[in-house]
């Protein structure tokens, strides 16, 4: 396992300083892999010696052994992409192109006023939550959850159906709901999501196209129903989102 892969593995054991570091580290690793400890920190949103105690908690000696082994990851990475797709396994060249597909798709679907409304609205709200059930899309608002650390912004996951709807019943105008369904629209979720919304909430709803809860969301971020495709889609989405809220 490369440095990318343990940054990753370690994801749900790191503190939230570190998350962050994580976070920055896995989507800039080119510049990462060149930069100062000063520039990393500064970019990452940490002090210097924050960094520091990252390099050694991933097993590095310090920054440099850090930065030299993000460059060999990195390098590796870019030879996997340009090479020949035909010269893989079956199975790997079939997850591939419908990886490829799914994105395709997905970049067609989105509008670029959702991605500019959930921006203001993750930053100006005053608290902001999601609501997922089930193993595969929990696993997805988690990955959601870790990858808005990097900009700064505090994620509540509720995937309690009880809980769902004590939180509901506690949200105003100010609030803002996250509500992720990649497959059937379970009747608690859209029971709480009602709710969330007569509250006076603002919902986006990160679900399939035509999905029944972005029937009452002020915008929608289309994610494919193939949970395997949807963790990619949802990488791309916060990639897109990160850049607007970084700027």
């Amino acid at each position: 396992m490369d440095i990318v892969g343990v940054l990753q593995k370690g994801a749900a054991h790191f503190s939230v300083q570190e998350s962050r570091v994580a976070a920055f580290i896995l989507e800039n690793l080119s510049f990462t892999a060149s930069a100062s400890i000063d520039e990393l920190a500064a970019r990452a949103g940490v002090s210097p010696a924050t960094i520091t105690r990252f390099a050694r908690s991933v097993g590095c000696e310090d920054i440099r052994d850090l930065r030299k082994q993000l460059a060999q990851a990195s390098e590796r990475r870019t030879t996997w992409l340009n090479t020949d797709t035909a010269a893989l396994p079956d199975q790997w060249r079939e997850t591939y192109n419908q990886v490829g597909d799914a994105l395709a798709t997905q970049l067609q679907q989105i509008q670029e006023n959702s991605i500019e409304k959930l921006k203001a609205h993750l930053l100006n709200a005053r608290a902001v939550h999601c609501f997922a059930l089930g193993p595969q899309d929990v696993a997805l608002a988690s990955l959601l959850q870790h990858q808005l650390l990097s900009p700064g912004i505090v994620m509540n996951l509720c995937q309690d159906t009880t809980l769902m709807r004590m939180t509901a019943s506690t949200f105003s105008d100010e609030h803002l709901l996250l509500v992720l369904a990649t497959g059937h629209a379970d009747s608690v979720l859209q029971s709480a999501t009602l709710q969330a919304r007569m509250q006076g909430a603002t919902i986006f709803a990160l679900t399939p196209s035509q999905h029944p809860l972005s029937n009452m969301a002020a915008g929608v971020l289309p994610l494919p129903a193939n949970p395997q495709l949807a963790r990619y889609a949802l990488l791309m989405l916060v990639d897109l989102l990160n850049d607007t809220l970084i700027a």
